[in-house]
């Protein structure tokens, strides 16, 4: 079996879909992998992946793995702090604000939440309860992601001022404080084939679902995000990414360059 035959099969095994540049970072990743559990080719890999959900969860982390670093892409978390929050804590004033990170990988961008609403918002809004849900289906990453230890070219779009008052030096590392740390709940969870988190007031699904699923498969992500967000509720996805055509019934552009949306709620 090649490589190409491979990709067929699993692409309906995961519900996924490959743009060029990304089919030749991945047949090296899986050449790898095949070696190294000492297997001859993809056909062994298919059967083994076939036949065991442990193999079959690690694939799934090699066909989607995520890049992410601290504050990665700026201005949506410019918009995040001078626009959606404020909108948000001025018409809860009290109660629980819940964020959603999917695919969160090692943690930056859910700890970039929660650093944002420390630094800007939590001394004025004391009566929020402030929470961020990331989930991943790498176990190992969640792992690592709890631990807060991260190396400099995770931080290098990390406002100074924020480096040097949450993080530790530490062995080559940065320790992001645990005041910080303590904020983020990590969760293994695959968006595809399990059920959502109800009662979120923004998520953040960037660099995952709209760019590797199948047209099919991000439509079906898309309803159940929308059915995770409350009233008025808003998805924030990668700036590279576009929603399946369906999106108008479900959500409505508000800040199209930084690929910013708000769940539709029709007029009664």
């Amino acid at each position: 079996m090649g490589f190409d035959e491979f990709l067929r099969e699993t692409d309906s095994l995961f519900g996924l879909q490959w743009r060029p540049f990304q089919r030749r970072g991945i047949k090296r990743k899986l050449e790898r992998r095949i070696a190294q559990i000492g297997l001859s080719g993809f056909g062994e890999y298919l059967l083994k992946v076939r036949q065991d959900p442990a193999e079959q969860n690690h694939l799934a982390t090699i066909l989607t793995i995520t890049i992410s670093r601290f504050f990665r892409d700026r201005e949506v978390f410019h918009v995040l702090e001078t626009s959606l929050l404020p909108a948000i804590t001025q018409d809860k004033k009290e109660g629980d604000l819940r964020i959603w990170s999917i695919g969160c990988a090692s943690g930056e961008e859910p700890y970039t939440l929660a650093l944002l609403w420390k630094t800007s918002f939590e001394r004025n809004w004391p009566q929020i309860h402030f929470s961020v849900l990331a989930t991943d289906i790498d176990e190992k990453m969640l792992r690592r992601a709890e631990e807060g230890r991260y190396k400099k070219s995770s931080l290098r779009e990390t406002p100074q001022a924020i480096l040097e008052n949450y993080f530790k030096k530490e062995d080559g590392f940065f320790i992001l404080n645990p005041s910080v740390r303590k904020s983020v709940e990590f969760k293994r969870h695959d968006i595809l084939r399990e059920e959502p988190f109800p009662g979120m007031d923004i998520i953040f699904c960037r660099n995952l679902a709209f760019t590797y699923f199948s047209k099919e498969s991000q439509i079906e992500v898309l309803k159940k995000i929308a059915s995770s967000l409350k009233e008025r509720g808003y998805l924030v996805i990668g700036r590279d990414e576009s929603l399946p055509l369906v999106y108008p019934t479900l959500f409505v552009p508000i800040f199209p360059t930084q690929k910013i949306y708000q769940k539709f709620t029709p007029n009664l």
